[in-house]
């Protein structure tokens, strides 16, 4: 078994490609052929290089910083915390390089060329290195540092840091280095695609994560009280390390600092209605040991029995005395050719309807009006007279089913 570090890893890949970074170091570039296409693919995964124009690719500016530090040359740069050096630099850079165009200074402008190409990457790589750094104990909480005092201050600092690079960015958004580089492709295209184009996203970054510790600034403050008063309990516990509570159920009154305390809300196990503890409960529910009274296989079920169609019961349904009422009047008034009224045929026929009143008859006729479908088989006129208030409705006094149409 290999007891190889990453570290020895790292650097045997970097022995492997020593002659593609020394290129790259010495020409400020280096074109992907066939034959190193695959170990400059691995090194752009080690964030060694990083892409440039016209398909080339560049030493990463850390990378190129260490090996300036290291061979200690006339291109060592600041460590880029300070933008506003780099920037004030690419301005000065921009001005020497058209000065010595229109001095027709050839050897001059491309050493300018290759000056203001390195700054262009530095400045990129600083900043992605810096947000980078800065997401990192962000996203942590400032987890580098125990007490909420430090946390507050290191919340402060990097508040501060990031608002003067985000006004630094935002101001050279504005600045007219484009435009003095118009008519030099190379120099254009460096810094459309390493620079420019990244500008909104590193602009955007940087707000996030200032709005991100305006947020902690006031959850410090707000859990602040609360920290120093469990910090006062730890050292009186490291100090009293027999100490325990005091019995207070035996006490008759409650004290008087009992009955100002703020107690703390704290939980021993994870809230099952909270999102934030699903994957505390996923680890718990993983590490539960197996029940051995449970079964793990699953009993099939068993095969159904298809029953005879013609032992299967058919429920009648029973008719009530006023269906059957009603029903025999309709069969009636059908067979008639001038039909038959529903008052007439409730007087004459009261064994059917012995407790239904006449009124409810003539309702119950009525609603076989709209259930039925009148026209070719059966027909029922209303018998009714208008009401005085001249108001739409009706009065019906009673109701004729005859034949329809279709059976006359």
């Amino acid at each position: 078994m290999s007891n190889k570090t990453n570290v020895r890893l790292i650097l045997e890949r970097l022995h492997q490609s020593s002659d593609i970074i020394a290129e790259a170091f010495d020409n400020s570039r280096i074109s992907a052929t066939e034959e190193n296409s695959k170990r400059i693919m691995l090194l752009m995964q080690q964030r060694i290089l990083t892409s440039d124009i016209y398909d080339t690719f560049q030493l990463r500016y850390s990378m190129r910083q260490f090996l300036n530090t290291v061979l200690n040359t006339n291109k060592l740069m600041d460590s880029g915390t300070d933008f506003s050096i780099s920037f004030n630099r690419l301005d000065d850079y921009v001005n020497r390089h058209n000065d010595a165009f229109l001095e027709s200074r050839d050897e001059d402008r491309q050493n300018y060329q290759v000056c203001i190409r390195d700054l262009i990457n530095a400045i990129a790589g600083s900043i992605a290195d810096e947000l980078l750094h800065i997401s990192s104990l962000v996203d942590s909480k400032f987890a580098t540092v125990t007490t909420i005092a430090e946390k507050m201050k290191e919340n402060e600092w990097y508040m501060n840091r990031a608002t003067t690079i985000l006004n630094l960015l935002e101001t050279f958004s504005f600045s007219d280095i484009e435009q003095r580089l118009l008519g030099h492709r190379d120099l254009e295209l460096t810094y459309e695609l390493l620079l420019k184009s990244r500008m909104p996203q590193f602009i955007d970054t940087f707000r996030l994560i200032l709005s991100k510790l305006d947020k902690y600034k006031y959850e410090f403050r707000k859990i602040e009280a609360q920290a120093k008063l469990l910090r006062k309990f730890s050292t009186h516990l490291n100090r009293y390390p027999d100490w325990t509570p005091s019995d207070w159920t035996n006490n008759e009154e409650l004290l008087d600092w009992m009955c100002i305390a703020n107690p703390l809300s704290l939980s021993f196990y994870p809230d099952v209605n909270d999102t934030s503890s699903e994957k505390l409960l996923v680890d718990i529910a993983l590490n539960l040991p197996a029940s051995k009274t449970i079964n793990a296989y699953k009993r099939k079920r068993p095969a159904g029995i298809l029953l005879d169609m013609d032992d299967v019961p058919v429920v009648q349904k029973e008719f009530s005395l006023l269906e059957k009422a009603v029903s025999a009047y309709m069969n009636l008034a059908i067979s008639k050719k001038d039909g038959l009224s529903a008052r007439h045929w409730w007087q004459n026929n009261p064994e059917m309807l012995d407790k239904v009143s006449e009124e409810y008859w003539v309702h119950r006729v009525l609603s076989e009006r709209l259930n039925r479908k009148v026209g070719p088989e059966i027909r029922i006129d209303l018998v009714f007279t208008e009401t005085e208030d001249f108001d739409g409705n009706v009065k019906v006094n009673d109701i004729v089913v005859s034949q329809g149409y279709a059976n006359v």
